[in-house]
């Protein structure tokens, strides 16, 4: 090694990279997983506390116990896997070995067979739900509305989920004689940030029309650059919406017509595109690759029968 490599290293700040790789190791997990993850150990904590075993390592007995507890007390399997998944996240990081060992997982496999919990499900939004609407917003002609509908139209014919429908950039909107191509560059299946494009095609009704809808929100917000979606409420004009604003403003675009808004959430948007393309026979190839679905045992899940005689496969037999 010459005097100039010795110089080079011998210059390197120890303290600097070692928050730095802190700073990197912690962005393989999702911001909103570190945080639940945070409340997941909190509640680990608090119970091992309460029966004074150690928290950190914990044996696989007192796991067990805990998630025995947890399970008693009416929590879901879906949620005792979770927190299990925080608990061996937090041991990893101490250098411990996990306590998810054999015992815990035949323990919550056998609470998953007794159980037979079925997932809850938010009612899927259809087209032509859509275009009443579209009815109801467009009387309004206000800015509000021609927002909440852009948003409505382009959730469904995206299928993205909230967090990327608020994290659309306006530079992220293409034009193209067909319809729109929206650009994703980090979703939930897509952790590393390698993005990928959506086509949205020219509506047939102008009223759920992607690029219709649109340029209507368009013309309230301006061209600036910056979110495509934002608030609009008394003194946050401007700023970007919370990913939680969308599943209000799904509840009170179907109560205008007259729907429960209890059975609606931001999850009705990608639910109604799976629903209304299986339904008018695309493949799951096809909806998996405009969801960005990896799973077609994952995506099905999304798929709720509206039409029970629509593709029924005892009807194609014959008899």
């Amino acid at each position: 090694m010459d005097t100039a490599q010795r110089q080079l290293f011998h210059d390197v700040e120890i303290e600097r990279l070692s928050d730095l790789r802190t700073y990197l190791s912690r962005a393989v997990l999702a911001p909103n997983t570190i945080t639940s993850y945070g409340y997941d150990w909190s509640m680990f904590s608090a119970f091992c506390e309460g029966i004074s075993r150690p928290v950190l390592p914990a044996s696989s007995d007192t796991l067990g116990l805990y998630l025995t507890h947890i399970l008693d007390a009416g929590l879901t399997i879906k949620t005792a896997r979770r927190r299990v998944s925080a608990i061996t996240h937090y041991h990893r990081q101490a250098g411990h070995p996990t306590p998810n060992t054999d015992d815990v997982k035949v323990l919550l496999c056998g609470a998953t067979r007794q159980r037979i919990e079925r997932p809850h499900q938010k009612e899927p939004l259809h087209v032509d739900q859509l275009r009443a609407i579209a009815d109801a917003l467009r009387s309004r002609n206000t800015s509000t509305a021609a927002r909440d509908l852009a948003i409505l139209v382009l959730g469904i014919a995206s299928a993205l989920r909230r967090s990327n429908l608020v994290a659309i950039e306006l530079q992220d909107v293409e034009y193209a004689a067909q319809g729109l191509i929206i650009s994703v560059r980090k979703e939930k299946q897509d952790q590393e940030g390698k993005g990928r494009l959506i086509a949205l095609p020219r509506g047939a009704d102008p009223r759920t029309c992607p690029v219709v809808c649109v340029e209507a929100w368009l013309e309230h917000r301006g061209r600036a650059p910056g979110r495509l979606f934002t608030r609009l409420d008394r003194g946050a004009q401007g700023r970007p919406m919370d990913a939680e604003a969308i599943a209000k403003i799904v509840k009170r675009s179907v109560a205008l017509i007259g729907l429960d808004p209890r059975l609606y959430g931001a999850h009705s948007m990608r639910a109604g595109f799976v629903t209304e393309a299986a339904e008018n026979g695309v493949s799951d190839t096809l909806i998996a690759s405009h969801t960005g679905h990896r799973s077609i045992h994952s995506l099905r899940f999304y798929y709720r029968r509206r039409r029970l005689w629509v593709g029924n496969a005892a009807g194609r037999i014959g008899l």
